[in-house]
Parts: C-alpha cells; sequence; structure tokens
C-alpha cells in the first residue's frame, strides 16, 4: 500500500455483520468492526471501535474462516461511505494474530 490514507490496525474482530450465516450468498462487502485498546500514560484505557470492510471476494472468504474476538491485524485505505461520511477501512489485508 503507498497510498497517503493508508492504515495498518490490530486489535480484537467485533460485531461481523452477514457472517457464516450468508457465507453462501455473495455481498458487495462484509462489515465488521476492530476493538483496538490503547494504554494511556495514567493507566487507562481507551477503546476505539473502527468500522471496516472487505470488498475483494476472497478476503471475504478469509475473513469468515475468523471467529469473533480473534485477534487481528488489518491493513487497508481509510475511506468515508458517500452520504452518511461514516469512515471506514477498506480492507486489502487480513492477518490473524497469535
Amino acid at each position: 500500500m503507498t497510498t497517503e490514507n493508508a492504515v495498518t490496525v490490530s486489535g480484537t474482530l467485533h460485531l461481523i455483520h452477514g457472517g457464516a450465516s450468508n457465507a453462501g450468498k455473495p455481498k458487495k462487502y462484509l462489515h465488521f468492526s476492530v476493538r483496538q485498546e490503547t494504554p494511556g500514560t495514567d493507566g487507562s484505557v481507551r477503546k476505539d471501535f473502527l468500522l471496516a470492510r472487505v470488498y475483494d471476494p476472497k478476503l471475504q472468504d478469509s475473513f469468515r474462516e475468523l471467529e469473533e474476538g480473534a485477534k487481528v491485524r488489518i491493513r487497508g485505505d481509510v475511506r468515508s461511505s458517500l452520504g452518511s461520511g461514516e469512515m471506514y477501512i477498506n480492507v486489502q489485508e487480513i492477518e490473524k494474530l497469535a
């Protein structure tokens, strides 16, 4: 990835929408979020939920093999939905972490 919007995020897979129950149906994209925890200097932990979409059919297949709560690293571009202005990560790589 060489775009200026490229990001890499590690965290916990959360809120799988249309996962295994719709495995046979082709979808334009799969929508999910990654919970990222960032420790603060005062000992607190900031929890962010980052929205992500998987458009590539091959990546959708590998994504369906993951369980909710799995630790993952995703790489992609930050995008904005037309109309709503909602920001999300357009996923280009998914890696399951040990």
